[in-house]
């Protein structure tokens, strides 16, 4: 018989949400135990202890287990910079080279942020060099989170970056190497795109005017829709014509559809400059796949209306699409704005 054991509980904040996933380990396989979404306590401002007992209320009556969690590092605080390391030899300190790199660009102390690294590709005989992303979470950001989350009673096992949480989700769609799969997290204030090579994550570059946000703030602005229901109605209307019109007419829903795709088609232009550059950093299959995690990526008809303007296969990638799921959380789990969480969750294996 399989042994079956609950991973920690994997917390991804928001601007205006937070969400949460438990996975039951099962053999060497992951399903889907509990998922969680709920409106933030105080929106936009940082994590508060409001926010963390709220947290700690609902998940008792969703499902989950334990006090065990792993959080997202505060992404705007994150340290990040690609780097050029001298090749592995014996003794060479590697890990202290990047540090005190990473410590020079964002000047920064070097004993004040905890740190990861890794090789992008290996290295070129001929060159010296190899290329190397390294990520920082300085201390004083990560106690801040620490010290809300522990007061609140949970025990908080690991801060994740989200950027390794989205890849890790998202392996069960990433495509073998050597071709690369782009992962775009269309959040409310802020869209990341990061590109993946197997089980490598390559790049990661933020668009700051592709936030879902933004076309939330127009609608409500044009149509007089609430701020909390713009998203729900952008989601239901989608982009095509042949979509549903909800309880809209039909003059009302090609406005609010020739907003969202111009929102989409300026999110495509953004898009190219990262994908070309994908393409031409690391030679070989190219950009082959698209995946979109987030709070945005329930739009009705995303894909096919991406797909042909950015010439790649495009698709949502939700808990469901990931893992198996029980039947009654199957409305959840079809959620992407859940996805990071379940990557949260499996931070440090479990299986």
């Amino acid at each position: 018989m399989y042994r079956r054991t609950r991973t920690a509980i994997g917390v991804d904040i928001g601007g205006r949400t937070m969400t949460a996933a438990q996975l039951l380990v099962c053999g060497q396989e992951y399903r889907v135990q509990a998922l969680c979404l709920l409106p933030r306590a105080e929106a936009e401002g940082p994590v508060s202890a409001a926010d963390a007992l709220a947290l700690r209320r609902v998940l008792r009556r969703q499902g989950f287990s334990g006090n065990r969690m792993v959080a997202a590092a505060p992404k705007k605080q994150l340290l990040r910079a690609a780097l050029e390391l001298p090749v592995k030899v014996a003794g060479a300190p590697i890990g202290q080279i990047a540090r005190m790199e990473l410590s020079r660009l964002h000047n920064v102390a070097p004993d004040s942020f905890e740190m990861a690294h890794w090789e992008l590709k290996a290295p070129d005989s001929a060159k010296p060099v190899t290329q190397t992303l390294a990520v920082g979470c300085p201390h004083e950001a990560a106690n801040a989170l620490l010290d809300v989350f522990e007061g609140a009673g949970f025990d908080v096992t690991g801060l994740d970056a989200p950027g390794a949480a989205a890849a890790r989700a998202c392996a069960p769609l990433v495509l073998a190497p050597p071709a690369i799969t782009a992962v775009v997290d269309l959040g409310w204030h802020s869209t990341s795109v990061l590109f993946v090579c197997g089980s490598t994550l390559l790049y990661e570059r933020s668009l700051e005017k592709a936030a879902i946000g933004a076309l939330s703030g127009k609608l409500t602005e044009a149509f007089g829709i609430p701020l909390e229901s713009a998203q729900h109605v952008i989601d239901t209307i989608g982009l095509v014509s042949e979509g549903p019109t909800s309880d809209f007419d039909r003059q009302t829903v090609e406005a609010i559809r020739r907003h969202a795709r111009g929102h989409f088609d300026r999110l495509v232009e953004e898009l190219r400059v990262p994908l070309s550059y994908a393409n031409h950093q690391f030679p070989g299959a190219g950009v082959q796949r698209l995946l979109f995690i987030g709070g945005g990526a329930g739009v009705s008809e995303l894909g096919s209306y991406m797909g042909p303007r950015l010439h790649v296969e495009v698709r949502a990638a939700a808990p469901s699409d990931l893992m198996e799921s029980p039947a009654e959380l199957l409305g959840k789990a079809g959620n992407p704005a859940l996805t990071m969480a379940v990557g949260l969750a499996q931070f440090g294996g479990g299986r």
